[in-house]
């Protein structure tokens, strides 16, 4: 049997996890077990996570779920824990670039990767290691969010609104899809903002 490579990616909100889960659904309806695999700094004991959308199915039969390292994704470690011939991973921009090397094995092995993950960070990155395995893929598909501004538009990023300057910052809450319009807008009226504020700083240190 010829390995496989899907990967789906886009932006927060935009439904990766839901259509990974719709791809272990039908592995299982073939009479396929899957492993599913996510790192570990990504449980947020969220219902939309992955680990809640396996628990919430009706019947978890042929599904094994395995929390990872970051660091954990090496050939050597990892062979021995994941054994289907189906593996789903999600999360994967937060994966060592060792992923790569993985993944391409299992390929030559003759097993199935599904992959979701974030194409870009908020500074519109590459992130991770997605790029790489977007290369590698058989087949990619990108879902879009709508915009959560405008609520007409694709979205173009995930905007952060939190004030962490660190690639990664989880939580769902510290961001919101936007289009490229109303990501403009937003980042605009930030500087704005920004200027307003030292203005005023500046008048109170030096006052006429």
């Amino acid at each position: 049997m010829a390995g496989f490579i899907r990967v789906i990616t886009g932006g927060m909100f935009s439904g990766k996890s839901q259509e990974l889960i719709c791809q272990i659904d039908k592995a299982r309806a073939s009479g396929n077990p899957v492993d599913v695999c996510y790192p570990r700094i990504a449980e947020r004991q969220s219902p939309r996570d992955i680990q809640g959308r396996v628990m919430a199915m009706d019947d978890q039969s042929g599904v094994q779920l395995f929390a990872l390292g970051t660091d954990e994704f090496s050939f050597g470690t990892i062979r021995h824990k994941l054994l289907s011939e189906i593996i789903a991973i999600d999360e994967a921009q937060f994966f060592s670039p060792h992923i790569v090397d993985v993944v391409k094995k299992w390929r030559h092995e003759g097993r199935c990767v599904l992959i979701a993950g974030l194409d870009m960070d908020y500074l519109e990155q590459p992130f991770g290691s997605m790029g790489d395995l977007m290369c590698l893929a058989d087949d990619v598909v990108k879902l879009h969010a709508t915009c959560s501004s405008c609520h007409d538009k694709p979205a173009f990023i995930s905007h952060r609104v939190s004030p962490s300057l660190h690639q990664v910052e989880i939580g769902e809450t510290n961001y919101v899809a936007l289009c490229l319009e109303c990501h403009r807008k937003l980042c605009s009226g930030d500087r704005q903002r920004k200027e307003e504020y030292g203005a005023l700083r500046e008048t109170a240190r030096h006052p006429s």
